[in-house]
């Protein structure tokens, strides 16, 4: 990556951000798409990718269907790219910009929902780390101890919020390191798991159900990457300069996004065919390093680490501005350390006493996945059809022009994901409506998307109507 461009946001990179949720100044709008492109690599290049093919895998899928749900399951990354472009207009955070559609006040609710969504994947980072970072010493020759387990948890959520803490200027700088470098380990592993993996018995795996099988696969990928994280897209393309492009802003987030995606998912498929308890172990990451040499599993779980710590210090970040935008009065520097004091406690809870974690992920994937589905179909349409033209108001995001609800926008989202959760059937919930094609197949996400697309859409054509 070339050199960051000379501005006081890079100059100062390891300064505490003081932007919050207010208006990027013109003076800092410099960013490049290239930028986007390394903080969307590194923070998908994390080593849970792996587990992902294996949960492909687990719903007993061929090789060929396994490809092609994590095709479709990343593809889903295009949401994010395209929300980005509502950064660059708006020039300031994702869920301030939905104030605009919401109402300031209306707004507090799926703000609310996206914070706890983060707080999640927070949780989900620091299990992640804390088990890298475990797996690291264990093969190190520490014994698998409850005190390594805690030194690891604290030692990895001391350096989340520490980064945390120093703003975007600092993520991007390690972001494009992080992908360097734990991109070439990845590709190394990659390669020896090719090199290792047993052909005959990959292409050997039966086809599986397209309905309660493919489908569920990839819902929990477009859950976990592209559904997951499009609450965030415009965090970061906020200090996009006007001078960028728009499809170079798309292309840098979708495909930073995919290309490391689709090589550790494939990495996980192929690794699950020798492992086939991956998806279902207490400690997935340890498994996967067990099965690297010496000489390469050390550094590779040691980058891994500094990979997961870099997605825990985006979903910090993100969820501190959601707090923000909330309307809770605490700096942001306060708002960090409340979240990671929650996340902790969670993080507790599964590993020191529910001791599962897989089945509980796929779970919170596929209820979040519902909400945000729904609310991404009311935003992305929101941006297609009025702010890509309009712009944003400052009076809309932060003026007494639009404090109260926005009814109607407001009920497209919920009704959306009211019905998702109907028909939704998992370990997590059981919708009434979770019978015939709805059965077991994960349609629940598609269905909130299509439902609050379209209801959105009626709402803005008879208001267009109504003007004229």
């Amino acid at each position: 990556m070339s050199a960051l461009p000379d501005t006081p946001q890079t100059n100062e990179a390891w300064k505490i951000e003081n932007t919050g949720i207010d208006l990027v100044p013109e003076q800092e709008r410099t960013a490049t798409p290239l930028e986007l492109f390394w903080i969307w690599s590194a923070a998908n290049i994390g080593i849970l990718g792996i587990v992902y093919g294996a949960i492909i895998v687990s719903f007993r899928l061929s090789f060929f269907q396994s490809i092609l749900a994590a095709v479709i399951g990343i593809a889903s990354f295009a949401l994010v790219g395209y929300i980005s472009l509502s950064g660059q207009k708006g020039r300031t955070s994702t869920l301030t910009l939905s104030r605009a559609i919401f109402g300031k006040t209306g707004n507090i609710a799926p703000t609310f929902f996206s914070w706890i969504t983060l707080m999640g994947w927070e949780a989900i980072n620091m299990i992640t780390g804390t088990l890298t970072l475990k797996a690291l010493f264990q093969v190190l020759g520490f014994g698998d101890t409850i005190a390594l387990t805690i030194v690891c948890m604290v030692l990895f959520a001391g350096l989340a919020i520490t980064i945390s803490l120093l703003g975007q200027a600092t993520v991007v700088v390690m972001q494009s390191w992080i992908t360097r470098i734990f991109g070439t380990m990845t590709l190394i592993a990659a390669l020896y798991i090719i090199w290792q993996t047993d052909w005959h018995a990959v292409l050997s795996m039966p086809s599986g159900s397209w309905l309660t099988g493919f489908l569920p696969a990839v819902s929990i990928i477009a859950a976990g990457t592209g559904i997951g994280w499009g609450i965030a897209g415009a965090d970061y393309s906020r200090y996009q300069s006007e001078r960028s492009s728009k499809s170079g802003i798309f292309n840098a987030v979708t495909f930073g996004a995919t290309l490391p995606l689709f090589i550790l998912l494939f990495t996980g498929i192929l690794l699950s065919a020798r492992l086939p308890e991956l998806a279902s172990a207490e400690n997935p990451i340890a498994l996967i390093g067990s099965e690297l040499p010496n000489w390469m599993s050390i550094p590779y779980l040691l980058t891994a680490t500094a990979g997961i710590i870099t997605i825990a210090v985006l979903s910090l970040y993100s969820a501190s501005l959601n707090l923000l935008t909330i309307g809770i009065k605490i700096r942001q520097v306060y708002a960090v350390a409340l979240d990671a004091v929650l996340v902790m406690g969670v993080a507790i809870y599964i590993l020191f006493i529910s001791g599962e974690f897989i089945n509980s992920f796929i779970a919170f994937l596929l209820f979040c996945g519902v909400f945000l589905a729904a609310w991404e179909a009311v935003f992305m349409l929101d941006y297609a059809v009025l702010r890509s033209r309009k712009g944003y108001e400052f009076d809309q995001l932060f003026g007494a022009k639009n404090a109260g609800i926005r009814w109607i926008p407001l009920l497209c989202w919920l009704l959306g994901a009211l019905v998702g959760l109907l028909v939704s059937d998992n370990e997590f919930i059981k919708g009434p409506w979770a019978t015939g094609i709805f059965e077991g197949s994960s349609l629940a996400i598609l269905l909130s998307f299509v439902l609050s697309f379209v209801l959105y859409g009626l709402y803005l054509i008879f208001s267009r109507v109504a003007e004229k």
